[in-house]
């Protein structure tokens, strides 16, 4: 149950996030700290900032209404938010003068790899 809701939380988040970035797109990037200066760099945003994230929320939507696939779901979050968190750890010990923002993420990275480690250890049972 608490692996679906997982799983559910990240489809909405993703979704969420890709169709902000997508109808917001300089205000979002300028949130942190992108500043899109012509529309190559636009393009580039959206794509990825719209159009990944909702690949991703589309994923975990899928991984979150079948039970067979859950595990697929929450290894996929346990690689990317580890990765995610082990960079950005890495940026905020080596980049000076580095905002909030990016420290608050951080935080939810690890959260978010700490669960998927212990939802995809426990469903290895």
């Amino acid at each position: 149950m608490f692996t679906t809701i997982y799983l559910g939380f990240q489809a909405l988040l993703y979704v969420g996030l890709a169709v902000w970035c997508t109808v917001a797109p300089d205000g979002t990037s300028r949130a942190i700290g992108f500043g899109l200066t012509n529309n190559s760099a636009r393009s580039e945003y959206i794509t990825v900032y719209g159009g990944l994230e909702l690949g991703m929320g589309l994923f975990f939507l899928l991984t979150a209404l079948n039970p067979d696939w859950r595990r697929f779901g929450v290894l996929f979050a346990l690689c990317a938010y580890g990765c995610l968190a082990t960079f950005r750890l890495g940026t905020l010990l080596f980049l000076s003068d580095v905002g909030t923002f990016p420290k608050l993420m951080l935080a939810v990275e690890i959260s978010m790899t700490v669960l998927a480690g212990l939802l995809f250890y426990r469903s290895g049972d």
